[in-house]
């Protein structure tokens, strides 16, 4: 607007110059002498005074609407002493509704046309309308016209404008995701080696780990504490094996489960085999998957964190999920132990989960600091952690996981004190019910 408003005084100038210019040499014709001079230099003046005022931000909206005033009265002055609409000047106030179109406001426009309009009827009037009338009505329809089409054209001008504004924000939106995703792929990428790395060295150690208990086997007698704690040994390397195998193989995210060595890995750990305390009566068992992921991560997460109190509401509905029961396991263990971490290993914590909408929903919450609105916008960046021990990478993956299958991870402060994460996940095909309907 401001380039604009430049262009229009700079105009304004050259088109009093030529005025000017024109009056002083066709003074004697015109019967004028020097009081179109005196005009000219006038309005001259007020437009430089609107030019240099006009730099300051208290008098800039001041000076945007003085200078259409000058021009116009200062054109209106110069035809009521050269002949009225009979003089060539009138063209002073075609000029002006010209260059109100440079300041691309569509209400300027109109206000100049009637101004110059105006301005004609006045001068006419002074001098006295007898025998003009039909001339000053061309005039008026001219200026009337000639307003319109800057009128439309400007219009279109400022629809593409708007249309070209609305684009770049668009792209520039994508292009924020599309650098964010790129940032991201370079540390999986930078981190992809190391991983493989670990992985293999794992599952060397888990070689050995198997040995040593091999040995001390035959030396333990199987009773009480001895034998829940080498069944838990055994747990604990298979465990270990399984992970060092999925990042050794690539595994097809479109499988309902992973499979390594051809020991299918989503197995509930209730020993009976059945759906576990999560699944609603009834449940078929290949419909339990859902609720099972969530009774193997809620599990693993309170043997090893006992200090955590959880309150748990589980929805009676057994939705299928576009997610694997692996892989949904994996980021809710995520989830639920950086929230045990957030408490430090001793607390309260809560989990639910919802279907509503077509949608799973899964909320975690915790009793530990929160989060601020800060915290918020950075904290699924990978590398980015609140916790003094943290890596900044488990609730990256998590939402990594949530949005390569379709669903969503927000976090948000939680009313009273803590942090709520909620996991959303789209139904694949209506939920079950517990009374089979």
């Amino acid at each position: 607007m401001e380039r604009a408003f430049d262009r229009v005084l700079l105009a304004r100038h050259f088109g009093l110059s030529v005025g000017a210019i024109a009056a002083y040499l066709f003074r004697a014709e015109l019967a004028i002498g020097y009081v179109a001079l005196w005009i000219v230099g006038i309005s001259a003046t007020l437009n430089f005074l609107a030019y240099a005022f006009g730099a300051r931000p208290s008098m800039a909206r001041i000076c945007m609407g003085a200078s259409p005033v000058i021009g116009v009265g200062g054109w209106t002055a110069l035809i009521a002493v050269t002949g009225g609409v009979a003089s060539p000047f009138i063209a002073g106030l075609w000029l002006e509704i010209v260059l109100s179109a440079m300041s691309l406001s569509l209400r300027h426009i109109v206000l100049v046309t009637l101004g110059s309009i105006v301005g004609l009827w006045s001068q006419q009037v002074w001098l006295g309308i007898s025998g003009e009338t039909r001339a000053v009505v061309l005039q008026v329809g001219f200026m009337a016209g000639m307003g319109l089409a800057t009128f439309l054209v400007t219009r279109r001008w400022t629809q593409r404008q708007s249309s070209m504004v609305v684009e770049n924000d668009a792209l520039d939106h994508r292009l924020g995701v599309l650098t964010r995703e790129l940032e991201d792929e370079r540390t999986v990428a930078a981190l992809g080696e190391n991983v493989a790395r670990l992985a293999h060295g794992i599952k060397n150690t888990v070689h050995s780990l198997r040995g040593f208990v091999r040995l001390i086997e035959p030396q333990i007698e199987f009773e009480g504490q001895a034998r829940s704690a080498l069944e838990g040994l055994h747990t604990a390397i298979d465990n270990l094996e399984a992970l060092a195998r999925n990042n050794l193989v690539p595994v097809d995210p479109v499988a309902p489960s992973a499979v390594v060595d051809g020991d299918r890995q989503d197995r509930s750990p209730n020993e009976s085999g059945g759906p576990g305390p999560f699944a609603a009566p009834g449940l078929a068992q290949e419909e339990a998957g859902v609720l099972t992921a969530v009774e193997r991560a809620v599990g693993e997460v309170v043997r090893s964190h006992p200090g955590v109190d959880w309150t748990i509401r589980a929805d009676a509905g057994a939705p299928r999920v576009t997610i694997p029961s692996a892989s949904l396991a994996e980021t809710l263990v995520i989830l639920l132990r950086n929230a045990v971490e957030a408490m430090q290993g001793e607390g309260r914590g809560m989990l639910e989960t919802e279907i509503s909408e077509g949608q799973f929903k899964v909320r975690i919450g915790d009793e530990g600091p929160g989060l601020s609105e800060s915290q918020i916008g950075e904290i699924f960046k990978p590398g980015y952690t609140t916790k003094d021990a943290g890596s900044g990478y488990g609730l990256f993956l998590a939402r990594r996981i949530a949005e390569e299958h379709g669903g969503s991870i927000t976090a948000r402060a939680r009313a009273g004190r803590g942090a709520l994460f909620e996991l959303i996940l789209p139904v694949a095909s209506p939920p079950s019910n517990s009374d089979g309907q």
